[in-house]
């Protein structure tokens, strides 16, 4: 069992500064007003190389949390020359777009901090994507010139550890990132992700500090203990200790449900799905961008095709996991420069990539669990201090009386008990 502390005396703003190095402390003042809640609670815990959990609400700034500390230590190796060729920092994302918007926000950030607050002999820091998408002559390189940090998906890191050539550029990580963990931990691919985090422990010349984050999991305990369960305090006889850091308190919604006519109960679900669609038109026109949220990849496609049909044309895409890379990340790339009006997805935009200003979410269908709800909401607004507005569309009477508990729900607070898979022995023997 782990030892769980719960943080909750904040530090000041000035302490945090004080103790990053000039290039990041000029770089973070120029850049933002000043630290979220989140941040002044958990940036020292992580600064103090304890093993944390982060939750807290969508748009709190979770990932720049979890990273300042990680690039400070790295520039301060730029500095003085001591960066080698091997990771330093393992950042894994349940999904390829998000890992794909995660090396963009990173890339960022420290070309600002070489340009502007380093000087030319300070060393580069690498960032490298290896995913499902990576092609074979881009993991080759890798190898020969190891990125500093690496951003992979679970599935990709279980393949990578599991190669001779790759164990040793890895073998002295030191920091260990899981996003989005309310996604993996209830599932069996994070079963799997914790055989793999395991068999990296093997490789491991010293433990990794790892950091889990979310914006929504209950029971954090729970999932805190699944974050450090091979640890290797365990098979030195000690107790693993591990952080909570929870920044409680939902941000204000903008949440309503949408019924397509006053007849909605005695309508066949043909005619919903048709006169759906047509307020998914009107919404669309209404706002400046809209993400479109449908529970299948088929109703993905077939919502893009009628929406096309009913005069948005080339402003509406579609974007889900089985897509071609590059329409994929055109698509991505379409919505975060404000060249559409809507896409419409499955799954594969929900989490924290950042795609641009959002400002209406519509999901047809009940999504099924709270935490989902709260994570497409959540796209909207999607930064410190916005709003998130949201409508959700029943497509049938099942999904009214859903969507009318969820509501409820989300607006007391309450949230999804995650249930943990237990003997997953198809698991392991996939894994052997």
């Amino acid at each position: 069992m782990a030892r769980i502390e719960y943080l909750e005396k904040s530090s000041s703003s000035d302490d945090i500064l004080a103790r990053l190095s000039a290039p990041v402390r000029n770089w973070f003042n120029d850049t933002f007003s000043d630290f979220t809640d989140p941040q002044i609670l958990a940036i020292p815990a992580i600064m103090d190389s304890k093993h944390l959990l982060l939750c807290s609400p969508t748009g709190s700034g979770k990932t720049l949390t979890a990273f300042l500390t990680i690039i400070d230590q790295l520039v301060r190796k730029a500095l003085n020359k001591e960066l080698e060729n091997k990771v330093y920092c393992v950042y894994i994302s349940p999904i390829k777009a998000l890992a794909n918007d995660i090396q963009k926000n990173l890339i960022k950030p420290l070309k600002e901090i070489k340009a502007k607050y380093l000087p030319d002999r300070a060393q580069e820091i690498r960032v490298g994507l290896r995913t499902g998408d990576t092609s074979q002559s881009d993991r080759q390189k890798m190898l020969r010139k190891p990125p500093h940090i690496l951003i992979t998906t679970p599935e990709s890191m279980a393949i990578a550890i599991a190669s001779k050539r790759f164990q040793p550029i890895v073998a002295t990580v030191q920091w260990l990132l899981i996003d989005e963990m309310h996604s993996l931990v209830p599932s069996k691919r994070g079963t799997h992700l914790a055989l793999t985090i395991s068999h990296l422990d093997t490789i491991l010349q010293n433990p990794v500090q790892r950091i889990g984050i979310s914006a929504t999991m209950e029971p954090l305990e729970t999932v805190a203990e699944f974050l450090v369960a091979s640890d290797d305090e365990n098979t030195r006889g000690g107790e693993v200790g591990v952080s909570i850091a929870k920044v409680s308190g939902a941000r204000e919604l903008d949440l309503d449900i949408l019924l397509c006519s006053n007849r909605f109960s005695d309508l066949p679900l043909k005619d919903i799905l048709d006169r759906n669609v047509e307020v998914i038109k009107d919404l669309i026109e209404a706002h400046n961008t809209t993400l479109v949220f449908a529970n299948t990849r088929k109703m993905t496609e077939e919502l893009v095709q009628r929406l096309k049909i009913l005069g948005l044309g080339d402003l509406v895409a579609g974007h889900h996991g089985s897509m071609d890379k590059k329409i994929r990340l055109g698509v991505e790339h379409q919505l975060k420069n404000g060249e559409l009006r809507a896409v419409v997805t499955s799954s594969s935009l929900e989490m924290g990539i950042d795609i641009g200003s959002v400002d209406l979410v519509v999901q047809i269908g009940s999504p099924g669990d709270i935490s989902t709800a709260l994570q497409r909401i959540g796209r909207a607004g999607h930064h410190v201090g916005g709003i998130p507005r949201a409508r959700l569309l029943p497509q049938s009477v099942d999904d009214l009386i859903e969507m009318a508990a969820l509501q409820a729900a989300i607006q007391i607070g309450d949230m999804d008990e995650l249930k943990f898979p237990q003997n997953c022995l198809d698991v392991l023997a996939q894994f052997l």
